[in-house]
């Protein structure tokens, strides 16, 4: 991890355009990590004040018709996408590697059912499964990351074996293969460090989905009411717009569409470190 760190600082100082990403990213993950001291009230406790308060600077972001800090709930809905962000993607990994990297190493029988598998979850429109799931499995927020996980690993699995299979056949592996090493051996010590890095674009990308479906299915009603997120007070929100309530919308929409842009120009960023030819071709 170490390693990585130091190679990402390196990065960050010679492709200076990633930096504004990474400053998009900064307010929202310090909001996600340090929520208790940032946060004025408690964000679920209603009537801290006058319902329907404008911004001021007791109530910096107003407050909803329950009279809920919106401040306070941005704040929160910071650490809940962050959770279901990292968390998602980890689970996604995890199963994109389990899939994919047999997949593309061993091929044959293995690859055939392994990808005819993927395809299949790959054919049904994503938020249309996510909301079957929900409602089939409930709306706890733990459920709905491994739901989330559950519809993201195809996308990591396919490009994870794309990048196995323009692997296997370097010189390499075909030396650590002709001295005798087992697939165990190939696969982990010498195949896997060269292919976590040009994965990096895509898991950005799905870290941005995942915040998006989690805000989606909360501003539709089916998040877990337990816990506070931006879909959520967005959809408290809408039900005040008509009196014109403009500050229960563009706060947390601001939060999430910093979110969402700060993750994908960072994933653009990486494809162009990755891939220079896009640079030039751009």
């Amino acid at each position: 991890m170490a390693n990585v760190s130091v190679a990402f600082l390196s990065v960050l100082r010679r492709e200076k355009y990633l930096l504004i990403p990474v400053l998009f990213l900064i307010p929202v993950i310090a909001s996600a990590v340090f929520a208790e001291f940032i946060a004025l009230y408690n964000p679920l406790r209603t009537r801290v004040g006058p319902p329907l308060t404008p911004p001021s600077p007791t109530y910096l972001m107003g407050t909803d018709q329950a009279g809920s800090d919106i401040f306070s709930q941005v704040i929160y809905g910071s650490r809940t996408a962050m959770y279901v962000a990292f968390t998602s993607i980890l689970l996604s990994v995890i199963l994109g590697f389990a899939v994919g990297f047999p997949a593309g190493y061993f091929r044959g029988i293995i690859d055939e059912v392994l990808m005819r598998v993927a395809d299949v979850i790959l054919s049904i429109p994503s938020f249309v499964l996510i909301i079957f799931l929900i409602v089939l499995f409930g709306s706890n927020i733990n459920i709905i990351v491994m739901i989330i996980a559950l519809v993201s690993w195809p996308t990591l699995a396919r490009i994870i074996r794309a990048q196995v299979l323009s692997v296997r056949e370097r010189e390499f592996v075909l030396a650590a293969r002709a001295l005798g090493a087992g697939s165990l051996r190939i696969m982990f010590s010498e195949m896997l460090p060269n292919i976590i890095i040009p994965i990096l674009p895509a898991i950005t990308l799905q870290m941005s989905f995942a915040i998006l479906v989690e805000s989606g299915v909360s501003f539709l009603g089916l998040g877990d009411q337990n816990v506070i997120s931006w879909g959520r007070v967005l959809w408290m929100a809408s039900r005040s717009i008509y009196v014109g309530v403009w500050w229960g919308i563009l706060f947390p929409g601001l939060f999430l569409s910093i979110s969402i842009l700060g993750l994908n120009l960072l994933g653009d960023g990486l494809s162009k470190v990755i891939n220079p030819r896009q640079i030039r071709k751009g």
